[in-house]
């Protein structure tokens, strides 16, 4: 949600982090070739069928000085679907990977529960990449479109990182930062470890 990644911009900010312009928005077309073979690989595997599906991922959420790139993921993000965009061989190296299939596995029922419903499940765009949505809540078949298109384009971002286009490190409101989760950390900035932030970001950062 805005409110939490605007949190998390203003605690990068207390920190020392200096905001720069964003890059462009991801697009297939500037990915090298064997990268967007891989995404539209990946489409199909999510159940896309459309020959030449537009792809069209939102801004970055933020770039800071040295042309890093940070990335928030709240619950919406982690589910059986963005568990499958970091199988491939290009992921393994990703610095997220192993936390991020962890949480896809733990919490793709509180997903479920809290975004499993309206525009977090299905929209027209979705739905034009991926087919009908299943009824809320309800991950047989075909499922979610929306969660599948979201797990596309966090893979689209992942890539693009890999491939050394951009600098990039991804947070997640379920990580751990000195003793306690980073979403309750952004709700409480007395909580918040600033070197543990600090030391997290290094870690995950990858480009």
């Amino acid at each position: 949600m805005p409110e939490q990644e605007d949190k998390l911009f203003a605690a990068l900010a207390v920190i020392g982090f200096r905001s720069t312009p964003k890059p462009p928005r991801p697009r297939l077309a500037t990915l090298p070739p064997q990268a967007r073979a891989a995404i539209l690989d990946l489409y199909r595997e999510l159940g896309g069928t459309h020959p030449e599906p537009r792809l069209a991922p939102g801004a970055w959420d933020s770039c800071l000085e040295s042309d890093l790139i940070v990335e928030y993921d709240e619950g919406q993000h982690f589910n059986r679907y963005r568990a499958k965009t970091l199988d491939p061989d290009w992921a393994m190296d990703l610095p997220w990977r192993r936390d991020y299939l962890g949480y896809c596995d733990e919490f793709e029922e509180d997903c479920l529960k809290s975004r499993g419903w309206g525009g977090y499940w299905s929209n027209d765009s979705a739905e034009r990449m991926f087919g009908a949505a299943r009824p809320a809540r309800d991950l047989t078949g075909p499922g979610s479109p929306r969660w599948k298109q979201r797990a596309l384009y966090d893979a689209m971002r992942d890539i693009a990182a890999a491939h050394g286009i951009v600098r990039l490190a991804r947070l997640a409101a379920y990580d751990d930062v000195g003793g306690i989760t980073l979403s309750r950390a952004l709700d409480r900035p007395a909580l918040l470890d600033r070197d543990a932030l600090r030391a997290l970001i290094a870690a995950r950062t990858i480009g």
